[in-house]
């Protein structure tokens, strides 16, 4: 099955992410769509119907931030740091230092200049109209020519532009109805083809944002391949360190090093059944908001299959041992870069729950069929909150004005469900309605591990 923010329609072109003239003309198509974000919040419309729907930018909307498409992607491979000097100097950034080209700054005005680019992202290219003999394929390797027409022909180029710095710009594009909107609350009204596009642009932009320096040796990183890969700044091979003593040069610049990508971080998350599989398993934290309730999850850690890691924060989080276990389905979640895994899991014995042990949770307990029903035939679909959304996380002052007083669902049993868009309630409500074992050819895996 396909899950919330699944589903991505585009083509995202990997091969091509160190072509800087294919990235060239897909920059400066008149097809070219962007998408700004302004903190993560992607710019996004509300029809008539209260639907929403993402908002996208063209490159005259953009180009004075960006720069000139044919000078933008020198250099992207990251690889050739002679040619580094000659580089122009690009968007606001360039303009602010008014010189023209890195070779012209000082070491410092240089790390400042790379710091401080605005993050850019290559999607893919949107190919659902091209017939299909004409959608891409990596037939030969990319070269000086490679262009979008030479490529995808019919492909129509998305990008993801991070736009918080530009105040000009951001009170240029929202008007009536278009706005920055925080992409969980009230995401359930937007296409989940459009949510996918979002969820993508949204890990990619955090990913460029939050990795500043390198892991390796604490230089200053810059953006290369499209948004897609973080290397040491070129030209700054050995020399001065953050200490202001000599270093040699940083190893990553050689061979291939996870942390230069963007990572996504595995989870577990479990619908958790009495023995019988008449009773499902759900818990809360005491920062959620009131009568919350969802499914168990945690990372997975290191050197850690997905039937270890259920049993094991099952029994961390509830004190509850977990013998038969099995796979559902997945959902990417870009809250910042997550990968759920959707699992089920039997109880031994649910007699007794416990949640001292890693004092994660508030209150645990297992709830009837009868009483998730419900609450699913009964509830409005849930939506968030930009506050909701804050206490789910976590954040500084969230918890302060968490409503602990009545936070636990009533004896009755009357609680709310995680909103559909997350795997969640995916997993209770197949429970629920006695779908989570029985999917037929071309449903969700739920394979025993």
């Amino acid at each position: 099955m396909e899950n919330y923010y699944a589903g991505n329609p585009l083509n995202r072109l990997s091969y091509l992410r160190s072509s800087a003239s294919f990235l060239a003309s897909a920059l400066d198509s008149p097809k070219a769509r962007f998408l700004a974000l302004d903190n993560l919040s992607p710019l996004s419309r509300t029809g008539t119907d209260g639907v929403r729907h993402l908002e996208f930018l063209s490159f005259d909307d953009v180009k004075h931030y960006i720069g000139d498409p044919h000078h933008v992607f020198k250099g992207v491979d990251g690889k050739n740091d002679a040619d580094v000097p000659a580089l122009a100097l690009l968007g606001v950034e360039g303009d602010k230092l008014g010189k023209a080209t890195v070779g012209d700054l000082t070491p410092d005005e240089k790390r400042h200049y790379f710091l401080n680019q605005c993050s850019l992202v290559f999607l893919g290219v949107d190919e659902r109209s091209a017939p299909e003999s004409a959608k891409s394929l990596p037939l030969s390797k990319p070269d000086e020519n490679s262009t979008l027409e030479t490529h995808s022909p019919y492909g129509e180029p998305y990008w993801a532009l991070d736009v918080s710095t530009f105040a000009d710009l951001k009170a240029k594009v929202q008007r009536d109805g278009v706005k920055f909107m925080e992409l969980r609350s009230g995401a359930q009204t937007m296409p989940n083809e459009e949510a996918s596009i979002a969820a993508e642009a949204r890990s990619l932009i955090d990913w460029n944002t939050r990795n500043k320096f390198c892991p390796a040796c604490a230089r200053p990183i810059r953006s290369v391949w499209a948004g897609w890969k973080r290397c040491c700044i070129p030209g700054e091979l050995a020399g001065s360190g953050v200490d202001g003593a000599d270093q040699p040069p940083c190893f990553s610049r050689k061979g291939v090093h996870n942390f230069s990508y963007p990572r996504t971080d595995p989870v577990v998350i479990m619908a958790v059944l009495s023995s019988d599989r008449e009773k499902i398993l759900l818990g809360r934290q005491r920062t959620w908001p009131a009568r919350f309730y969802s499914c168990l999850a945690g990372f997975i850690e290191a050197g850690e299959s997905l039937e270890e890691a259920v049993r094991r924060e099952v029994y961390e989080e509830a004190g509850i041992v977990v013998g038969e276990a099995g796979y559902h389905s997945s959902q990417p979640w870009p809250f910042p870069a997550s990968l759920m895994f959707g699992c089920w899991g039997i109880a031994k014995d649910e007699s007794t729950i416990r949640t001292d042990l890693d004092n994660e949770l508030e209150d645990a307990r297992f709830f009837t069929r009868e009483q998730v029903l419900a609450v699913i035939n009964s509830s409005k679909p849930l939506q968030m909150t930009r506050e909701q959304v804050s206490r789910l996380d976590g954040k500084e002052g969230a918890a302060a004005a968490a409503e602990t007083k009545d936070g636990k669902a009533g004896d009755q049993g009357d609680f709310l469900m995680p909103p559909a868009t997350a795997i969640a309630n995916t997993l209770v409500t197949a429970w629920a309605t006695g779908k989570l074992f029985n999917q037929g050819p071309g449903g969700t895996n739920t394979s025993k591990m």
